[in-house]
């Protein structure tokens, strides 16, 4: 079995150019959309990462043909979907099982799922998907362990989204099941992250009729078809801000490739209040911290907000702050959790309560064994051991390798002294 922790020697500051893979968060509902569309589709700049091998896995139990071809393209044939529900074993691994009622829905006029499996991250409920196809004439029954969905044909209307989150998941969900639907949809309160901007766009590149992309409210008018199309995933900006949150832990000057500052919407103007030097060039961001970053407060909401996602990467970062710093943590009650882990190294962190921490920075962090329970805490350990005193043994590898390609090897080549633990 391959070993599930990282030993890192802390210490080296990250340089040099890095190219991020593509979105993790954008791949799985685009090749979920697949289900939507006749014919041929393909995608390129797709991540390796063990959630897309998982949503591959499911596209074919629906009947799909789905092949790779060479390091990130990803070739999606479909002449017919065969079932309209999907294996529970599959289901279980992860969040973004999700994305399939809507499109069984569409296709179909019926879907059975298992409740999805995914990051431990508190309370997901999936009212707020469910509720999204019930607004476009889909009957549901929920219960413990099963989401069973049916209609005669989805039928457009209004779709209220919750204001305060701005939902990315129930938007996709909306804009697949709308595609399809009778008549027009009007999305209200829609998430426009970068991911759900590229999403559309490929809607319509295969046919769909999208109007209102980059704002908050989204009206689509339905299709009898979508027909396969050709799409370049775009860039992970998680990954990119995670990497940049190594480079400002570490002292470090790196070059992060394909990405804007404006990609990263409020979580670059923080990292600037920190002092992480970032310049835009080329399409390219140069982001060098070369002395103690600051401490700043930061509240997680919806793009263009502070990213919930770089929550943790930015509390690793700011463990070594000169001064206090503030997280109140808006959308999960548990994304706090790798607080307990960072101590361990030596932070001074006090959790107020479940979503309010006070991080109080020290000089320096100390190598420790930690353990990581879920994407991106993995991603925050690996990033305070990058910039500890001594050696960290990082375990959880195998949540990190859901959301990050090949991260490993590429804080190696910015210099990092980092290998599987034996």
């Amino acid at each position: 079995m391959t070993a599930d922790a990282w030993r890192i020697v802390g210490g080296r500051a990250l340089q040099g150019t890095v190219r991020p893979s593509g979105s993790k968060n954008g791949s799985l509902p685009l090749l979920a959309a697949t289900l939507l569309l006749d014919g041929e589709t393909r995608f390129h700049n797709v991540p390796h990462i063990a959630d897309v091998a998982t949503m591959i896995d499911l596209l074919r139990s629906l009947g799909l043909a789905v092949e790779a071809k060479g390091r990130d393209t990803v070739v999606v044939v479909n002449r017919g979907i065969t079932t309209a529900h999907p294996p529970e074993e599959l289901v279980r691994k992860m969040r973004a099982s999700h994305y399939l009622l809507g499109p069984l829905c569409a296709q179909l006029g019926r879907a059975e799922l298992g409740l999805p499996g995914g990051c431990d991250l508190g309370s997901r409920p999936v009212t707020h998907i469910v509720s999204v196809l019930e607004a476009l004439g889909a009957e549901a029954t929920v219960d413990a362990s099963t989401i069973r969905l049916r209609c005669e044909r989805l039928q457009g209307s209004t779709v209220t989204l919750d204001p305060r989150h701005r939902n990315p998941g129930a938007t996709f969900t909306a804009l697949m099941a709308a595609s399809l639907a009778d008549g027009e949809t009007v999305i209200e309160n829609a998430s426009y992250e970068p991911d759900v901007v590229h999403f559309c766009e490929f809607l319509n590149a295969a046919g769909a009729r999208i109007e209102g992309i980059e704002t908050s409210t989204l009206t689509i008018s339905g299709v009898d078809r979508l027909a396969g199309a050709a799409h370049r995933v775009n860039t992970d900006r998680l990954e990119a801000g995670t990497v940049i949150c190594g480079v400002a832990a570490t002292r470090g000057e790196v070059t992060v490739e394909n990405i804007t500052t404006a990609e990263l919407g409020e979580t670059a103007d923080k990292l600037r209040q920190a002092g992480v030097e970032m310049l835009v060039k080329d399409g390219c961001i140069v982001a060098r911290c070369p002395r103690r970053p600051r401490a700043v407060d930061i509240v997680t909401h919806p793009f263009p907000s502070f990213s919930t996602d770089l929550q943790p990467p930015v509390a690793a970062l700011l463990a070594t702050a000169e001064g206090t710093s503030t997280i109140q943590e808006t959308v999960f009650d548990r994304r706090l959790q790798c607080a307990e882990q960072l101590v361990k190294m030596g932070a001074d962190i006090e959790l107020r309560d479940s979503r309010h921490a006070v991080i109080r920075g020290v000089e320096r962090l100390t190598g420790a064994t930690v353990e990581a329970g879920n994407i991106r805490d993995g991603a925050a350990l690996v990033i305070a051991a990058l910039s500890a005193k001594g050696e960290s043994i990082v375990s959880g590898r195998r949540f990190v390798e859901r959301g990050y390609e090949g991260l490993e090897g590429k804080l190696r080549t910015l210099g990092a002294d980092i290998v599987l633990a034996e």
